[in-house]
C-alpha cells in the first residue's frame, strides 16, 4: 500500500510539475508580450500655454493624428493659461520636463536656454529642409549659432484705421513720421482721437518705443540697448522719446489711457470715435466679422529716411527640454507639426500667421503680413521679448508713465538707466 501510494503520489508530482512548467511558460510568454507591448507605447507629452478654445481644437486634432499615423503612440496634452504658464515653465523644465514646451522666442527664450534646459535643433532644420520656408524667423529662435526652437506662428504690427474716418477727413495712409503727424492733427481737428490705446495692460504700449527706435536709430541700436549694452540717457534714446513727445503733448492719444485694457480700446475704432491703433491682428479678431471691410491696414511710417524699414516681428515656438523622455519622438512631433496644412490649420485657429513664408492662409490680409514679413530688412520682436524681462517690466511701466506725463521723460529715463546697469552688470 505504502508504495501504491509512493507511485501514486509520483505521478501526481510529475503532473504537478508538468502543469507548473506549463503555467510558467505561458506567464513568461505573456510578460514577455508585456514587455514588447509596452516597448512599442510611447507616451509623448506637451505642455503649452496655446489654450485658446481654437488653439486648443487645432492641437487637439493635430495630436489624434499624429497618433493615428504612429500606432502605439500617445499625447497628453497639459493646456495652461498664458499667465498660470510664465511660472509654471521655470519648475517643469527643471523638476518634471515635457517631451514638447510651447514657448515665447528671444530674450525668454534664452533666459533658459543659457541655463541649457532646450535641446539644440539646428540640425533639425537642415533635415527637414525649414531653412529657407522659416528663414524670417530663425533669428528669433537662434541662441548664437544654435537653433533653439522651431518657430510655430509669427504676428505682425502696424496701424489699423477706420477707412470711413479717414475719407472724410481727407487723410490718406500715411507714408512717413510726418505724414502720420500731419494725419493725427486733421483727426483731431475733426473731434477724433487720433490713436486709440489701452496701456494698463503695460505691453500694448511698446510698440511705440519699439517702433520709433528701430525707425529712427536701427536694428542694430535698437537690439544692443535691448541686450544691456547702450544706455537709456544716450542722446538716441532721448530722440526718440522726443519724437514720441509729440503725440503725447498734442493730446493725439486715447485720454485717461492707463484705464483701458489693450481690447477695451478696440471698439473706439468701430464705432467711429478713433481713428487708429498701433497694434496687431487682434484688432480684426476682437471685432465682428461684418466690421473687418471698414477697417484698413498701413505699416508702420518711415522716420528716418536713412534707416531702413525695420519691422517688429513677434515669433511663437516649440522646443524640446534638454530632461526630454522622449526626444526622438518629439522630433517626430515636431516634423509633423511643421507641415504645412498642420501649420497653417494652428495660426489659423490662434488668429496668427504660420511661420512659414510658403504657407498662406485664405485671406487677403495673411497675405500682405507675409509679404510685409518677406520685405523687412530685419527685424525685432517686441521689447518684452527682447529684452531681459525684469528689464522690460520696468521699461514698460517707465513708458506707461511717459504716454501720461511726458513731461517726467527725464526721469523715467535715469530710472530706466539705472535699471539696466543693475540687470546686465
Amino acid at each position: 500500500m505504502t508504495g501504491e501510494w509512493f507511485e501514486t503520489r509520483r505521478g501526481a508530482g510529475r503532473r504537478l510539475c508538468r502543469v507548473a512548467a506549463a503555467l510558467a511558460l505561458t506567464a513568461a510568454i505573456g510578460l514577455a508580450g508585456s514587455h514588447s507591448a509596452t516597448a512599442q507605447s510611447q507616451t509623448l507629452t506637451i505642455n503649452t500655454d496655446r489654450s485658446g478654445a481654437g488653439q486648443k481644437a487645432a492641437m487637439t486634432k493635430i495630436a489624434s493624428e499624429f497618433e493615428a499615423k504612429n500606432p502605439g503612440v500617445k499625447v497628453a496634452i497639459n493646456f495652461s493659461d498664458v499667465e498660470s504658464y510664465k511660472t509654471s515653465i521655470r519648475n517643469f523644465l527643471v523638476t518634471t520636463p515635457p517631451d514638447v514646451a510651447f514657448w515665447f522666442t528671444g530674450a525668454r527664450m534664452r533666459t533658459f536656454t543659457k541655463r541649457n534646459l532646450f535641446e539644440d535643433l539646428t540640425g533639425f532644420f537642415s533635415e527637414q529642409k525649414l531653412d529657407e520656408p522659416m528663414k524670417p524667423f530663425l533669428a528669433a529662435v537662434s541662441d548664437g549659432d544654435k537653433r533653439m526652437m522651431m518657430p510655430t506662428n509669427f504676428t505682425t504690427w502696424g496701424f489699423y484705421y477706420n477707412k470711413e474716418l479717414f475719407k472724410k477727413a481727407g487723410v490718406e495712409p500715411p507714408k512717413t513720421w510726418a505724414d502720420l503727424m500731419a494725419a493725427a492733427a486733421k483727426l483731431k481737428a475733426a473731434g477724433l482721437i487720433p490713436f486709440t490705446i489701452g496701456t494698463r495692460d503695460l505691453w500694448a504700449n511698446d510698440l511705440w518705443f519699439d517702433y520709433l527706435d528701430l525707425r529712427e536709430n536701427g536694428l542694430d541700436f535698437h537690439m544692443r540697448l535691448m541686450d544691456g549694452k547702450e544706455s537709456y540717457t544716450d542722446p538716441r534714446v532721448k530722440k526718440v522719446f522726443s519724437l514720441w513727445a509729440e503725440p503725447v503733448t498734442k493730446g493725439y492719444f486715447l485720454e485717461n489711457a492707463s484705464s483701458y485694457g489693450w481690447q477695451e480700446a478696440i471698439p473706439l475704432l468701430s464705432q467711429g470715435r478713433a481713428a487708429m491703433y498701433l497694434l496687431g491682428p487682434y484688432v480684426l479678431t476682437s471685432l465682428p466679422a461684418e466690421l473687418h471691410d471698414k477697417i484698413g491696414f498701413f505699416p508702420f511710417p518711415t522716420v528716418n529716411p536713412a534707416v531702413p524699414n525695420y519691422e517688429e516681428l513677434s515669433v511663437n515656438g516649440v522646443a524640446i527640454p534638454s530632461g526630454a523622455k522622449n526626444k526622438a519622438l518629439a522630433r517626430q512631433f515636431l516634423a509633423f507639426l511643421a507641415q504645412p496644412d498642420n501649420i497653417a490649420a494652428f495660426a489659423k485657429a490662434g488668429a496668427v500667421l504660420p511661420a512659414r513664408t510658403d504657407v498662406m492662409l485664405d485671406d487677403p490680409f495673411s497675405a500682405s503680413q507675409v509679404e510685409l514679413a518677406k520685405a523687412a530688412k530685419g527685424s525685432s520682436q517686441f521689447y518684452d521679448r527682447d529684452t531681459d524681462p525684469e528689464m522690460a517690466q520696468i521699461g514698460m511701466k517707465g513708458f506707461q508713465e511717459f504716454l501720461a506725463n511726458p513731461d517726467r521723460s527725464e526721469a523715467i529715463l535715469q530710472r530706466l538707466e539705472a535699471a539696466r546697469a543693475r540687470i546686465f552688470k
